[in-house]
């Protein structure tokens, strides 16, 4: 129960307040009063010492101190860095600068080990403010440590005017807040280093980094220190000469110091004001805004914002003739500047400055040695290998020279392989035109018989028609003449049509025989068809006399004559047709009389284009299919479903690359045992 009212209470005294003033900082203090748990007081404690860090420096390094031995007790490390770096900020705020360096020196010394990576508060402790995360992975939550200590360092050397060591630290901020993915961190460390680069006579990159804080800020809605981002771009641009726009900033600026309780930003901001005013003769609001500066630095109880705000009244009195004040408030500022800058305080933040350049110019010599003997080493492991490295050459190069002996003999071996490999294969394909020429034949040799048959029928009757006629001239009856002439006329029409269909199926079976002249002619796709389709039934019924099947053939009379090269098209279906009767043939051998045998042959017109169409024609049969193990290699070289000594396997190779040619394709749809389709398509054109 103390527990879950520990949570609650520091979950509303944190979570969604944007500054530190909006804290409830007695609330937190009622928390420490009722919790044992070390984790949690540490949470605490940093929340405390984070309000107090704008408005209290002394009561910030109270509880800072705190947490920083509770942490060192959990060996919290990252913990630990981040209270000596809220202390450094406190002892900044309050003067102490030598000190203040040798605490965040400690600080990053400890962020900028991965080691301190490896305990840490996450998750279930709320963070201070937008500025910390503990949720975010360890590596992260390290990042943004560092970019924070790094920035404070910055700071701390902006303070005693060493802009360009504050640059390379704030530098070093951007960077790891960036890796951190830390928004409202990278907005304040672009704050800045914004005032870094306006120090160092940069305005135009101090104008692009403090644009890139607002953006942040309004990004992350993390508006703490909008007053001094405000400010700055009223800097900016007052260096630039446009004073006017500068105003305008800095009104804004004293708006958004005032709304988020950020202190320093209203004195920044009134002074700055004050210069204005003064600058154009209105001495009494110069005054005003000089007197409100005074009263929230010494609120504030911060050195270097008295400093400035002494500085102000003393030029003001003085360009009034009030010596008397200007004297009193010179005396103020050399008792401040003695504090701040005496020589043993200067001495003492030189030496530990001196002392960590030292540190760090003796880790970069450590680091060159040892970088030094590691090339010394990989040196020496470099030549060691070069050395293996040749041997490896010589023996592998002594290998080559046996091993290019062994290869040239195989060389001369697979060459001789190749030329009879070539020789067979020309013998295979001419097998193939052989046997497809041989099944047509005998298609052709069964359609020749037909009408030579009804020649010498027809020219048998004639012969006895023409005795009769000579009989009846002889008796002179011409009208028995002239009907028997009638009647051979007759049959020498017979005669002359079945004469020339034996001449076109002689001539049919020429042009299949001869090689293809490779030019293509507009062919009647359906007559071409229908002639190969009875063509190599007849030649597996002059084969196989009990062979038998129903043909069905549906042909699209709307085609016309395509451009094609007739002989290859006809051994294309031809060698379609002859699979299929065989495959149905085969089926029928396993099944007996329960099966009926069927080819079914499709021509079809698909209009698909604008200006020209394309031509499909299926072959279909029911007999036993393509098995799925068989269908990915049907169209390859050489390969047969058919036993050995019954195919080349150059059947359908031959005619994928002839439809190919064509401009078409070839495609097979099948079920095993069921039945097999083949589809060709063809251009018209």
């Amino acid at each position: 129960m103390v527990k879950r009212i520990v949570y609650t209470i520091l979950f509303f005294a944190v979570a969604g307040l944007a500054t530190a003033q909006q804290y409830s900082i007695d609330s937190l203090k009622k928390v420490i009063t009722i919790t044992d748990n070390d984790t949690l007081k540490l949470a605490i404690l940093r929340n405390i010492a984070r309000a107090y860090s704008e408005i209290n420096p002394d009561s910030a390094l109270n509880y800072t101190e705190k947490s920083l031995n509770i942490a060192r007790s959990l060996n919290l490390k990252l913990e630990e860095a981040n209270a000596l770096r809220e202390m450094g900020y406190a002892l900044m705020n309050m003067g102490n600068y030598p000190r203040s360096l040798q605490t965040v020196l400690s600080a990053l010394a400890i962020a900028e080990d991965p080691e301190s990576e490896k305990k840490l508060l996450t998750g279930q402790y709320p963070g201070d403010d937008g500025l910390t995360n503990r949720s975010t992975n360890p590596y992260a939550q390290r990042m943004a440590e560092l970019g924070f200590t790094h920035q404070i360092m910055g700071v701390l050397y902006s303070n005693t005017h060493n802009y360009e060591k504050a640059l390379f630290h704030h530098l070093q901020a951007r960077q790891s807040a960036e890796q951190s993915g830390n928004i409202p961190l990278q907005s304040i460390i672009n704050m800045t280093l914004g005032r870094t680069y306006l120090s160092l006579k940069k305005p135009d990159s101090a104008l692009i980094s403090e644009q890139k804080a607002y953006e942040l800020a309004m990004k992350s809605g993390f508006k703490n220190y909008m007053g001094s981002i405000l400010l700055n771009m009223g800097r900016i641009y007052a260096a630039q000469g446009n004073i006017q726009l500068a105003n305008d900033y800095y009104r804004q600026s004293l708006v958004a110091s005032k709304e988020q309780n950020y202190f320093r930003g209203v004195v920044a901001t009134n002074l700055l004001l004050a210069e204005f005013y003064k600058k154009s003769g209105d001495r009494d609001s110069a005054f005003h805004y000089i007197t409100d500066a005074l009263t929230a630095a010494q609120n504030l109880d911060a050195p270097e914002l008295l400093l400035r705000s002494y500085t102000a009244l003393t030029d003001y009195y003085m360009a009034a003739g009030n010596n008397d004040s200007a004297v009193k408030y010179q005396a103020l500022i050399i008792k401040i500047n003695d504090n701040l800058f005496n020589s043993k305080q200067t001495q003492q933040f030189q030496n530990i400055d001196f002392n960590e350049q030292q540190r760090q110019q003796e880790m970069q010599a450590a680091e060159k040695a040892y970088q030094n003997r590691l090339q010394k080493y990989l040196l020496l492991a470099g030549l060691a290998g070069v050395l293996l490295v040749v041997v490896f050459l010589w023996r592998n190069i002594r290998q080559r020279q046996k091993s290019n002996a062994i290869l040239q003999r195989q060389k001369i071996e697979i060459e001789n392989a190749l030329s009879d490999l070539q020789i067979t294969q020309k013998q295979l394909i001419q097998s193939e035109k052989m046997a497809s020429l041989g099944e047509l034949t005998a298609g052709i040799a069964h359609e020749i018989q037909n009408p030579l048959n009804f020649v010498n029928n027809f020219s048998e009757v004639n012969t006895e028609l023409i005795e009769e006629m000579k009989d009846e001239i002889d008796k002179g009856n011409m009208d028995q003449v002239k009907a028997i002439a009638k009647d051979i006329s007759e049959n020498e029409q017979k005669v002359i049509f079945h004469g020339k269909r034996a001449d076109a199926i002689v001539k049919s079976m020429l042009q299949h025989s001869r090689s293809s002249t490779g030019k293509k002619e507009p062919t009647d796709i359906n007559a071409l068809a229908e002639e190969y389709l009875r063509l190599a039934y007849h030649g597996l019924r002059a084969k196989d006399k009990t062979f038998n099947a129903t043909m069905k053939t549906s042909f699209d009379e709307s085609i016309g004559n395509i451009n094609i090269i007739p002989q290859d098209i006809g051994r294309v279906i031809l060698n379609l047709f002859t699979n299929a009767f065989y495959s149905v043939t085969e089926k029928k051998k396993q099944l007996g009389d329960g099966y009926d045998p069927l080819v079914n042959v499709v021509t079809k017109k698909i209009n698909d284009k604008p200006d020209s169409y394309r031509v499909e024609i299926k072959v279909k049969d029911n007999g036993n299919g393509i098995s799925q193990k068989d269908l990915d290699k049907i169209f390859q070289p050489f390969f047969s479903t058919k036993p050995t000594g019954e195919g080349t396997g150059l059947g359908l190779s031959l005619s994928y690359d002839i439809i190919k040619a064509h401009g078409g394709e070839l495609k097979v749809e099948t079920k095993e045992s069921e039945f097999a389709e083949f589809i060709i398509q063809l251009p018209s054109k």
